[in-house]
């Protein structure tokens, strides 16, 4: 895989916002940031880290993660691993790339498997790290290899060694672990993959429009499977779709729609999208996810599991 190799040192830069480096704009100041492009920038930003034992994060395009409005007492480290290199039907991408542009890519290689999940915010690596996905595709049905740096060195592993379950990987247990990069394979195609993603980032543009201050869908889904007969019937037959129950449906059956704390709003054409209308803090968007989440249990005896990463928050759901 070709990767971008500038200078050897991690640039450390003190206090640095957080809510400029999210997808919700929300939290307070890091302590310190840094940028890393190459494993030797890596290694020596996580030294630095440890040298003073303060606690390093591991960060991509800032989807999917809430911020503390206190910030981070320690060092963020930014993925900016970049890479692309096509073998036949494979490719080795970088876990800094870009997740809409390396889609993009493979379908103007005419290369499918991921065309549906055109328009999901982030990178790669954090792609794989919550095992994103849509319109029936997730990213651990291509993988062939996940590549991860930690301080015990460099370590290849197999889709089943990732654990990969719906929005879940070891990666969300193993937070010391950092994507280098992985190997997909896809398959050849004559279909119009640029008009199919072009088609489902139209559908999630209703939902998710350009700019909006969210960190993507608050809640996980309900697997059908994991509910037992007696909260199953307790579910409307409606609001089972493929195998799963999406957490929206719940919460807007407790009236979550439009329902605002502070700065923080549920859209009120969608019940599992928690908005930053202009100054929402953590505190609000947390009291606001916790309110329904607890009406969602009362009525349901459904315990809602966020999807995105909470950090430094007291609250949490």
């Amino acid at each position: 895989m070709t990767i971008e190799r500038p200078m050897c040192e991690a640039t450390i830069i003190p206090n640095v916002s957080l809510a400029e480096l999210t997808t919700i704009r929300i939290g307070g100041v890091a302590d310190w940031l840094t940028r890393v492009s190459t494993v030797e920038q890596l290694a020596s930003a996580v030294a630095w880290a440890r040298e003073r034992q303060i606690p390093y994060l591991f960060l991509g395009e800032g989807s999917n993660i809430l911020f503390s409005d206190s910030g981070y007492r320690g060092l963020v480290i930014r993925n900016r691993f970049l890479g692309f290199d096509r073998y036949g039907d494979e490719v080795e991408v970088a876990g800094g790339e870009n997740l809409g542009e390396v889609i993009q890519r493979l379908n103007a290689m005419q290369l499918a498997g991921l065309e549906c999940m055109y328009g999901i915010p982030g990178t790669v690596a954090g792609a794989i790290v919550g095992n994103a996905g849509a319109y029936g595709q997730e990213i651990k049905d291509c993988l062939v290899e996940v590549q991860t740096w930690s301080v015990d060195g460099i370590q290849s592993w197999t889709p089943r060694e990732m654990q990969f379950r719906y929005r879940h990987s070891i990666l969300k247990e193993r937070r010391d672990l950092f994507v280098l990069g992985c190997r997909l394979k896809l398959s050849r195609s004559v279909a119009d993959l640029a008009g199919k993603s072009a088609e489902i980032l139209s559908k999630r543009q209703v939902k998710y429009p350009p700019h909006l201050r969210c960190p993507g869908s608050f809640f996980k889904n309900i697997l059908v499977s994991d509910l037992s007969p007696e909260v199953l019937a307790r579910i409307p037959e409606r609001f089972i779709q493929f195998g799963k129950i999406p957490a929206g449906a719940l919460l807007e059956a407790v009236g979550a729609k439009g329902a605002s704390r502070g700065d923080a709003l549920i859209a009120d054409y969608h019940g599992n999208l928690f908005i930053n209308r202009r100054l929402a803090s953590s505190r609000d968007v947390l009291a606001l996810a916790n309110e329904y989440a607890e009406k969602v249990w009362e009525r349901f005896h459904v315990r809602l599991e966020p999807e995105i990463l909470i950090v430094g928050c007291g609250n949490e759901p």
